[in-house]
């Protein structure tokens, strides 16, 4: 990007081609995908929050239990709670840096850094969508790369309660049907907490899947009719739940990661779910001279320091699908 000006060539000073490198970045982020799309920054399946530590201490609770009948003059009945299982988890940096010679730089006749500003952010935004993805939700019923502070995956049936010692289900199996769903969102309305009490909080609120099983899960929940029935009772997902959001996500689908029941698992959290995603820096854009290089070139840097993970499994459960 140069100025013409008397005749002459003008270079824009390097804070000036840093801006425009860096708004390209930041369009390409925030660029629309899909219908239905479900990226690390959609609200409702990851609870963002900043942090200003390089590690984020997660821990479990024992809840305060349920209220007790008490007769008059009765000597009250007091209970402790106290907390459980903790779990530590480090954030990631993220980073990419490419160089460009000077003369490419200085010339810059097809426009080549606004270009790189572009491709960091689209390949910046699949990055942060397709690892949050495959860590998190595709690795719900594994645990290969997360596990709750109990030990266990986040889709699990063998859930620990701290306050009873009794264990707690989160994880339906059976192929996706009418009546399968139906068992999952039941579950999650009588999910219990750890003191072995029914939370009573946890409604289904948003349902994720990958983008080849989105098509029947969407005909499931929406149609006016029972879906996958020849009889013409009306749909009780439609009537009673037909504000759940259904969100999709390519990341899901087999090809990206071979994960147990990935490309066909229904995840379903509530308002009230743990999964998170910690963040200490969005994106930071550095612009190094050529001064400062070995190859004469320069040097556009891009990172960003986050990450997302299962904190545990209350307000969230998972249906196989298969």
């Amino acid at each position: 990007m140069n100025l013409i000006t008397g005749g002459h060539t003008t270079l824009l000073s390097p804070d000036a081609c840093q801006t425009a490198i860096d708004e390209a970045l930041y369009e390409a982020l925030d660029r629309p995908n899909a219908p239905s799309y479900v990226g690390v920054d959609n609200p409702l399946f990851f609870r963002t929050s900043p942090i200003d530590t390089i590690a984020y201490i997660w821990d479990e609770d024992s809840n305060v239990g349920g209220f007790l009948e008490t007769s008059e003059q009765e000597e009250i009945k007091s209970e402790n709670t106290f907390i459980g299982n903790q779990k530590t988890v480090r954030l990631k940096k993220w980073m990419k840096s490419i160089g460009v010679s000077v003369e490419a730089f200085k010339t810059d006749q097809v426009g080549k850094r606004e270009r790189i500003g572009s491709q960091i952010g689209s390949r910046m935004r699949v990055t942060k969508d397709r690892t949050a993805m495959v860590r998190v939700y595709g690795d719900a019923q594994d645990g290969t790369y997360f596990t709750c502070p109990d030990g266990n995956s986040v889709g699990n049936n063998s859930h620990t309660l701290l306050k009873t010692g009794g264990t707690e289900d989160n994880l339906e199996t059976g192929a996706l049907t009418p009546d399968t769903l139906w068992t999952s969102f039941v579950s999650l309305h009588t999910q219990m907490g750890q003191d072995g009490e029914i939370s009573g909080i946890h409604s289904p609120k948003g349902l994720l899947t990958c983008t080849t099983q989105y098509k029947h899960l969407k005909e499931i929940l929406n149609s006016e009719l029972i879906a996958d029935s020849a009889e013409n009772n009306l749909n009780i997902f439609e009537t009673d739940y037909g504000r759940v959001a259904i969100g999709q996500s390519l990341y899901l689908n087999s090809a990206w990661d071979s994960g147990t029941s990935k490309s066909t698992a229904i995840h379903i959290v509530s308002d009230y779910h743990n999964i998170f995603r910690k963040v200490l820096s969005d994106v930071e854009n550095d612009l190094i001279e050529p001064r400062y290089s070995r190859t004469d070139s320069w040097e556009y840097r891009s990172r960003y320091l986050e990450v997302a993970f299962p904190g545990t499994w209350e307000g969230y459960l998972l249906l196989t699908g298969a």
